[in-house]
C-alpha cells in the first residue's frame, strides 16, 4: 500500500503559462477531443452494423408491397427477376453482415464490407425502376414514392455512419436514373429524375448534420464515461489516503475505527474470535534525540515494513499514533495472538533495522482479545494496560490483559 501525499498547488495568479507551456495544454487538449472523436467514429461503426441487420432483416417486407403493387400490372416475370436478384444480394450481405457483427464490427477491419453491402442494397432497391417501371403511369408514381421511403427509412439506419449511406443512396440514384430513362417515357423519366435527385439531394443534406450530432452524442457519452471513471479513481485515492498513514503506509487511526467496528460486528454475529496487538517501540524517543527526527521517521518505516513480514494477508496493521502500532488479528484466540507477537518481538530484536546509522530496537506488546460484551474501548484499554505491563518488567516483551494487575503505573518510552 502506498501512502498518501496531499499535492502542493501553485497560487493560479501567481505565474502565467508560459507559451510554450500554453502550446502543450493545446495540443493535449486536441489529441484528447482527437481520441473522443476516434472512439466516437468506432462505436458508431458498430452501432451501425447492429442497425443495418435490423433494418434488411425488415427488406423483404418492402419487396412484397412493391411486388402487390405491380401484381397484375407488370408481367410476372419482370417482378420474379427483381425478387430474385434482390433475394441473392440480400442473403449475401446479410449473411456477411452476420459474420462481421459475430466477430465483433470494427471500422478498421470491416469498413469496406459494411460499404459494400450498403450499395448492394441500394443497387438492389435501384434495379425495381430496370424491372417494374414504364408499365403503368400510375404504378411508376407509386414506385417512385416507395423509393423515397426506401431512403428515407434508410437514414436512421446509417446515421452513426453516414459514409455508408452517402454510398448507398448514390448507387440507388444512379441505377434507378438509368432504368428511368431506358423503360419511362422521357417525360416522366425527367420529371421523375428531377424529383428522386431533390429529395436524396435534402435528406442527404439533413442526415450530415443530423449525423454529427449523433456523433458528437456518443463522443460526450466517452468522454462523460472517462470522466466518471477518472471520477470514481479520485474518490477511490482520497479516501484510500484520508484511511492511510503517509509515513508507513499502513492504515491509520482512522480506518482502525471501521476495522475494529466490522470486527466487533462480525465477533456478535458469528462468535468467532479476533485479537488485537498493541506494539510500541522501546527508547523510540532516546533516538529521535540522539540521531533526529529524519532517522526516526527511517525507523518508523523500517519497522512498519517488517512488521507486515510477520503476518497474514488477512491481518491489519496500522499506525496508531507515534511510535504505537495496532494489529488486528482476525480469526484468532488469545493465546495465537501470543504467539504471533513473541513472534514480532523476536524477529525485529534479531537484526538491525537501520544500517546507515546501524539501528536496532526493541519492542514492547500488548495483547488482548475481544470477549463476549466487551467494547471496543474496553479492548483497548486492556491491550493498552498490557503494554504499560510489558515496559515496566523490562521491555522487549509480549504481555497479555490476562497478566495485568489492577493498577500498572506507565513508564517512559
Amino acid at each position: 500500500m502506498q501512502p498518501g501525499f496531499q499535492q502542493q498547488r501553485h497560487d493560479a495568479g501567481s505565474k502565467d503559462l508560459s507559451p510554450s507551456a500554453h502550446r502543450q495544454a493545446v495540443t493535449t487538449h486536441h489529441s484528447i477531443i482527437e481520441t473522443d472523436v476516434s472512439l466516437a467514429r468506432a462505436t458508431g461503426f458498430s452501432e451501425c452494423a447492429l442497425a443495418l441487420r435490423r433494418a434488411l432483416t425488415t427488406t423483404p417486407v418492402g419487396w412484397l408491397l412493391a411486388a402487390w403493387f405491380c401484381w397484375g400490372r407488370v408481367p410476372a416475370r419482370s417482378i420474379a427477376l427483381w425478387l430474385g436478384i434482390a433475394a441473392v444480394l440480400w442473403a449475401g450481405s446479410l449473411w456477411v453482415l452476420q459474420q462481421m457483427i459475430g466477430a465483433g464490427p470494427t471500422l478498421a477491419m470491416h469498413r469496406k464490407q459494411l460499404h459494400w453491402i450498403a450499395a448492394l442494397d441500394g443497387f438492389a432497391w435501384g434495379l425495381l425502376t430496370w424491372f417494374l417501371v414504364g408499365h403503368d403511369p400510375v404504378l411508376d408514381a407509386t414506385l417512385m414514392a416507395l423509393l423515397c421511403g426506401v431512403v428515407a427509412v434508410n437514414a436512421q439506419v446509417y446515421g452513426t455512419h453516414v459514409v455508408a449511406y452517402y454510398g448507398q443512396i448514390g448507387i440507388l440514384w444512379a441505377i434507378a436514373v438509368f432504368g428511368l430513362w431506358q423503360f419511362a417515357s422521357h417525360r416522366s423519366a425527367l420529371d421523375y429524375t428531377a424529383g428522386l435527385s431533390v429529395f436524396i439531394a435534402l435528406i442527404a443534406y439533413y442526415t450530415r448534420a443530423i449525423s454529427q450530432r449523433l456523433l458528437e452524442g456518443i463522443r460526450l457519452q466517452h468522454a462523460n464515461g472517462s470522466l466518471a471513471v477518472q471520477l470514481r479513481t479520485a474518490l477511490q485515492k482520497v479516501e484510500l489516503d484520508a484511511a492511510t498513514d503517509a509515513l508507513t503506509g499502513h492504515w491509520n487511526r482512522r480506518a482502525l475505527d471501521d476495522i475494529l467496528a466490522q470486527q466487533v460486528e462480525r465477533h456478535a454475529a458469528t462468535g468467532r474470535p479476533f485479537s488485537i496487538l498493541m506494539l510500541d517501540i522501546d527508547f523510540f524517543k532516546h533516538i529521535n534525540d540522539e540521531f533526529g527526527h529524519l532517522v526516526g521517521d527511517d525507523v518508523l518505516r523500517a519497522f512498519a515494513q517488517a512488521l507486515r513480514g510477520f503476518l497474514r494477508a488477512a491481518d491489519f496493521c496500522v499506525r496508531f499514533g507515534g511510535e504505537e502500532f495496532v494489529v488486528v488479528l482476525p480469526d484468532t484466540s488469545l493465546a495465537t495472538a501470543m504467539e504471533v507477537g513473541e513472534r514480532i518481538r523476536h524477529g525485529i530484536a534479531q537484526a538491525p533495522l537501520l544500517d546507515k546509522p546501524k539501528l536496532q530496537v526493541t519492542v514492547s506488546i500488548g495483547v488482548a482479545a475481544m470477549e463476549q460484551k466487551q467494547s471496543i474501548n474496553e479492548l483497548f484499554a486492556a491491550a493498552d494496560a498490557a503494554v504499560y505491563l510489558a515496559k515496566n518488567e523490562g521491555r522487549n516483551q509480549v504481555r497479555s490483559h490476562l497478566h495485568v494487575p489492577a493498577q500498572v503505573e506507565c513508564v517512559e518510552s
